[in-house]
């Protein structure tokens, strides 16, 4: 949100403007400007449509507020500068007509201190709301955070269950295997031993059938 990041600075301009007047009034040394960074120059151009729009309104609750000398002093300033472009010579000038018409320093002053404290005033509940928007805001960072905190908790305690689940079920793949060879070699070896019987029992019957066709070839061939 850009109008967060640039109200302030709109207000810090309409609070050096009165703040200028009132130095004009009282004859105060303004203090030595700010140097700006490159970064924040780029920062300001970037949010100038965003200054406007919060100047505009700053000024505009600002004009609501100030009082009849305030309001004379700046229209006479704006008539005479084209006539008088130095600003300390203009206003010194203007002041001077104010006097006239019975307008004091002393009263400007005070409308001006007015003014200022109700700019501070819109800085305050500015600052308020900025404030909190921006908890609501890391509130919802941190609810979120902590959020995806549970969920990945809760992911990867799933994926554990799940690896332990694998490893069983791989366990359980090579215990059926080995149980598969022992029966297979098991078995195997049956097979060997009833073909070595079937083997000695063939041979056994021949020799027997060898036998009993060689003693019926005798008892048929001899005589009575």
């Amino acid at each position: 949100m850009t109008t967060p990041k640039t109200q302030p600075q709109s207000s810090d301009s309409a609070r050096g403007l009165l703040s200028s007047l009132r130095d004009v009034l009282f004859e105060h040394t303004p203090p030595t400007p700010v140097e700006v960074s490159a970064s924040q120059n780029s920062t300001l151009a970037a949010a100038a449509p965003d200054i406007e729009a919060a100047r505009a309104v700053l000024r505009a609750a600002l004009d609501a507020q100030l009082g009849p000398g305030v309001r004379e002093f700046a229209l006479q300033d704006e008539a005479l500068s084209e006539a008088l472009p130095d600003r300390a010579v203009r206003r010194r000038a203007v002041l001077r007509v104010l006097a006239r018409k019975g307008t004091s320093r002393a009263a400007l002053g005070d409308e001006l201190t007015q003014a200022l404290a109700l700019l501070a005033a819109q800085g305050e509940a500015f600052a308020r709301k900025l404030h909190e928007r921006r908890e609501v805001l890391l509130a919802t960072q941190r609810g979120v955070s902590e959020q995806c905190a549970r969920e990945t908790s809760a992911a990867e305690e799933r994926i554990l269950r799940l690896e332990a689940e694998l490893c069983a079920e791989r366990a359980a793949i090579a215990e059926a295997q080995t149980r598969r060879d022992q029966e297979l070699a098991a078995a195997e070896a049956k097979l060997a031993e009833l073909a070595g019987r079937e083997l000695g029992f063939q041979r056994a019957l021949a020799e027997v059938e060898t036998d009993y066709r060689n003693l019926e070839t005798q008892l048929s061939t001899e005589p009575v």
